[in-house]
């Protein structure tokens, strides 16, 4: 039988459940996707890293503060990664009504603070949106957490440019959290520029830059955009360990929030 973690809420009966929110306000949601990674890696990674990086969070809170984990959700807006097989994709309305939906249902049982731990970029600006309309109907405190944003400046230090898809970076954060890696697979292909100044693949982009609506395809072939055989475990723990230290740090401040 698979360890159960006191934070688990979809492991929980319904009555621990409830003794758990009597315990605490807080509920954290994993959200990623299910989009192609390029060759190397597989199509649920940004679910897998949601969740992970969920765990290890509540697992360094516990006992001292408690926190719900609802179950994965495991799908997520991208569109854009459509020409390559496997990617499965919400609409932008159906991943906002998804959050909401999910989010009253937690508030009905005591949670006053939702905290979604986002691993796919695509979702967030429908996320924004989903948390404003959690706030404004019901009073929620909300937030979204993006590892790659918490620990930008160690990213950046860490890992030489382009920060985008599948890349050096992505490739060893999923690694150091247990992601399967097809090590011979990992490719280089750093991302074409569709207009030439203004247009780059990166996530901390160099001034001037304009990005239209894009597809993957605009900027790669393989579905990787950056380095993935420069990809080291010991590098993207660097990332963990400072994601983990960032966001408890941040839940312990907002536990205090009344």
């Amino acid at each position: 039988m698979p360890e159960v973690k006191p934070y688990m809420l979809g492991k929980l009966t319904w009555e621990e459940s409830q003794a758990l929110f009597k315990e605490t306000d807080i509920a954290i949601i994993p959200v990623g996707s299910q989009e192609q990674h390029g060759p190397a890696l597989p199509l649920d990674n940004d679910a897998f890293q949601a969740q992970e990086f969920a765990y290890l969070v509540a697992d360094r809170l516990w006992p001292k503060i408690k926190t719900a984990v609802t179950p994965l959700i495991s799908y997520g807006v991208s569109p854009h990664h459509m020409s390559f097989s496997g990617t499965i994709t919400l609409r932008h309305e159906t991943f906002i009504d998804l959050i909401v939906d999910v989010g009253k249902s937690l508030a009905k049982h005591g949670a006053k603070k939702i905290i979604v731990m986002n691993s796919h970029g695509g979702n967030t600006a429908a996320l924004s949106i989903a948390l404003r309309k959690l706030y404004d109907e019901e009073g929620l405190w909300c937030v979204g957490i993006e590892w790659w944003k918490i620990t930008a400046d160690v990213v950046k230090e860490t890992f030489e440019p382009p920060h985008f898809h599948a890349d050096e970076m992505e490739t060893s954060v999923a690694w150091a959290l247990g992601q399967r890696v097809l090590e011979d697979k990992r490719i280089d292909e750093p991302g074409r520029e569709p207009i030439l100044g203004f247009t780059k693949a990166t996530m901390f982009p160099p001034q001037p830059n304009i990005m239209p609506v894009w597809d993957t395809t605009d900027f790669s072939d393989s579905g990787i955009i950056g380095y993935a055989t420069r990809a080291d475990p010991e590098k993207g723990e660097k990332i963990v360990v400072a994601a983990i230290d960032r966001i408890t740090a941040f839940i312990k401040r907002i536990s205090l929030i009344s």
